[in-house]
Parts: structure tokens; C-alpha cells; sequence
């Protein structure tokens, strides 16, 4: 496949929705305010249950392996507030695209398919970036955590999953293609992943076979990376078994979500059901 059918849509698809997102300030307010404002009510909840003298903290820091109840909802609602931005903005890229009135045309366009979601993925990564980093700046401004960790390991970290939620994605843009509606099943997957993957409150408060589930899915494994490097200073060392799980299993994510989105596009142009077929 030749560079220009793929690698040109996708910057092309990224900067279409970069400059479609700057364009509106209400979009821009909502991308940086959301990650300030969205773990403050599980931080004073937290506060509120820790008690006015910390004597509620033992249990958490039982069930959490830490008594820093800040920085572990902090972090782990950013992370939530970042695997949702995608589902919206790069798994129904497509649907958006129904809503618009220019999925059609997009369809039909001379160039690999793949490309309109990797495109967006791209640019919701990038427009995550920037919220993310004032959130986790205004954090540490005001004393709710401390960042002190390695920067590259954090980096290293964000880029590892994304194979993992990639191959997520071209699954949610195949389900779109076909049944012309997902938003309902990336309401149901957030809800899913934030109770599985110990986002915003301990795995070990779950039952013994839905916690040994979670355990399985990559994105607790990201989790529990970047809490334990920017809580507990580790190194990336320290994870050598989750990068590894984490690779084999977002490599194997990714062709799966190629292999679904090319089933899918295969079988809407059978049925005839996009135009152009």
C-alpha cells in the first residue's frame, strides 16, 4: 500500500478535526476546564470519607496499596477523562460524520477507509494532551499530589497503550459503519472500563472473579504504571511484566481491530448499504 492512499488522510482527517475544534471556544473551554473540574468531585469525596483526622484512610490504604487517596483518584479519573475523549472523538468519528452529512462523500474518497478513524484518533490524542497536562499542573498547584516522577516513563507509558485502544477504536468506528449507531455502546464501555480497571475506586473492592477480570485488561495495567511511577517514584523496571503484557495484548488489539473494520467494510459493500456500493 503506497504512503500517499493512508499516511496523507490521516494528517489530512487530523487537522480537518483540530481546526474544526479550535474553531468553536465553547469546544476549547470544555476541553480545558473538563479535566480541572471532572476529578474534583471524586477528590473531596475522598477527602469527605479520609475524615477530618485521616481515620478513614487505613481501609483505603489497605485496598489501594497507598494512603495517597489523592493522587489515586486524581490520576485515575484523568485517565478515565482520557480513554473517553477518544471513544467520542476517534471511535464515532464516523457517526459524526452521519451527523454531518458528509460520511458518504468521505467514504468514497480514493484513499484506505482506516485512515478517517486514525485521523481522528490523532487528533483527539493530541487535543487531549495539552488538557491533560493543565490538569495534572493545576493538581499539583493547589497540593493535591506532587509530580516528581520521570516524565519519560509517563510518556512511554501514554504511548504504549495506544495500540490497545486503537485496535478499541476501529472496533466502535466498525460498529458504526454497520448499525449507523454506537454512541449507546461507548456509554456502556466507559462505565464498564471505569469499574474494571480500578480507575476510581480500588480493584480489590470488587468481587474475587470480577476483580481477577479486570486484572486481565490492559488498561488496569496502565493504570496501576502511572500511579505507581508518579505516587510511589518507581521505575519502569518495576513493570516489566505489564509493558510486556501490555505490548503483546495492544499488537494483538490492533490487528483485531484492523481485521473487524475490514470485515465490516467488506460486508456493508456486499449489502450495499454506504454509498458508492
Amino acid at each position: 500500500m503506497e504512503p500517499r492512499y493512508w499516511f496523507r488522510p490521516v494528517l489530512s482527517v487530523a487537522l480537518r478535526d483540530i481546526k474544526i475544534v479550535l474553531r468553536y471556544k465553547s469546544a476549547v473551554v470544555a476541553l480545558l476546564v473538563w479535566p480541572v473540574i471532572f476529578p474534583l468531585t471524586f477528590y473531596f469525596m475522598g477527602k469527605g470519607l479520609a475524615g477530618t483526622t485521616g481515620q478513614g484512610l487505613s481501609n483505603f490504604e489497605r485496598l489501594a496499596q497507598t494512603g495517597d487517596y489523592a493522587s489515586f483518584l486524581i490520576l485515575g479519573n484523568l485517565v478515565w477523562l482520557f480513554v473517553n475523549i477518544n471513544l467520542w472523538m476517534g471511535g464515532l468519528s464516523l457517526q459524526r460524520d452521519r451527523i454531518l452529512g458528509t460520511f458518504d462523500t468521505h467514504w468514497t474518497m480514493p484513499a484506505s477507509k482506516i485512515s478517517l478513524v486514525l485521523g481522528a484518533t490523532l487528533a483527539s490524542t493530541v487535543l487531549n494532551f495539552f488538557p491533560l497536562v493543565i490538569g495534572i499542573s493545576f493538581y499539583s498547584l493547589i497540593g493535591a499530589f506532587k509530580v516528581s516522577a520521570n516524565y519519560f516513563s509517563i510518556l512511554f507509558s501514554i504511548i504504549l497503550i495506544m495500540p490497545f485502544l486503537i485496535g478499541f477504536l476501529l472496533i466502535f468506528a466498525a460498529l458504526t459503519v454497520r448499525l449507523r449507531q454506537a454512541g449507546m455502546s461507548v456509554h456502556i464501555t466507559r462505565a464498564v472500563l471505569s469499574i474494571l480497571c480500578g480507575l476510581q475506586f480500588p480493584l480489590a473492592v470488587l468481587p474475587d472473579s470480577v476483580s481477577s477480570f479486570g486484572k486481565h485488561i490492559p488498561l488496569t495495567h496502565f493504570v496501576n504504571m502511572i500511579r505507581g511511577i508518579i505516587i510511589h517514584k518507581q521505575s519502569l523496571f518495576a513493570y516489566r511484566d505489564s509493558i510486556i503484557y501490555i505490548t503483546v495484548t495492544g499488537i494483538l488489539m490492533l490487528l483485531g481491530g484492523v481485521f473487524v473494520f475490514g470485515l465490516t467494510k467488506r460486508n456493508v459493500k456486499s449489502k450495499g448499504l454506504v454509498a458508492g456500493y
